[in-house]
């Protein structure tokens, strides 16, 4: 019995339709998947970032840091004692004579210190216990003493050079260190500039009074030996 067996070709077979639910499923995976994949991505570049970060602070700590420049130092003064005690010169005292002043005394001889023309300090100190002569009266002591708003008070004073120059200082006494001590203040710079005085100077300071009362100063650079 002969089977007969048809054309394979022949055959209609249907395609298998894709349901409209297979792609609603993939949308929906996407949705879900798409947040956590976003994060991932951040994940990644922030791992890196801070990776980069790393190495420049890494890379930063490896150099060396540039050395300090130590501050520069002044040398010390070498101090120096003026051979003499010169009088004061005939054209000062008659200066001093024609203004009305009298009772001339010689206060201090001394060698200027670099804190006595710093322009930081702005002034020139004379301890008392180093003083030849105390130009000041008991009366003007206790006034010196005396303190305004917690300020020791100051008076002003009339001083001239050795140049020509006449103008008025404020004298103050202030405890520097343990030694009470008078301070010419507040025109001390613009008189170092005017007399050209610089640290390793002599200098003397008279006092003389005006009309004998006012108190006044006079003040000499010493000139090389």
């Amino acid at each position: 019995m002969e089977v007969s067996i048809p054309d394979l070709n022949q055959i209609y077979i249907p395609k298998r339709r894709r349901g409209s639910c297979s792609i609603q499923r993939r949308e929906q995976i996407k949705e879900e998947t798409e947040p956590a994949l976003q994060a991932a991505s951040i994940l990644i570049y922030l791992s890196k970032a801070v990776s980069d970060i790393e190495e420049k602070i890494s890379n930063t700590r490896k150099r060396k840091t540039p050395p300090t420049k130590a501050p520069v130092r002044k040398k010390m003064l070498k101090k120096t004692e003026y051979p003499s005690t010169p009088e004061m010169s005939a054209g000062l005292r008659e200066r001093i004579v024609e203004m009305g002043g009298s009772q001339i005394e010689l206060v201090v001889q001394k060698q200027l210190q670099h804190t006595d023309v710093s322009k930081n300090h702005g002034r020139l100190s004379l301890p008392i216990n180093k003083l030849r002569f105390d130009f000041t009266t008991e009366e003007e002591r206790r006034f010196l003493n005396e303190h305004d708003n917690k300020n020791k008070r100051g008076m002003n004073v009339v001083i001239i050079d050795d140049i020509g120059g006449e103008s008025n200082i404020c004298l103050k006494k202030w405890k520097i260190g343990s030694s009470d001590t008078y301070c010419l203040m507040t025109q001390w710079n613009a008189l170092v500039e005017a007399t050209g005085l610089k640290a390793g100077d002599h200098i003397q300071l008279w006092s003389f009074r005006k009309h004998e009362a006012q108190l006044c100063l006079a003040l000499l650079k010493l000139g090389n030996w």
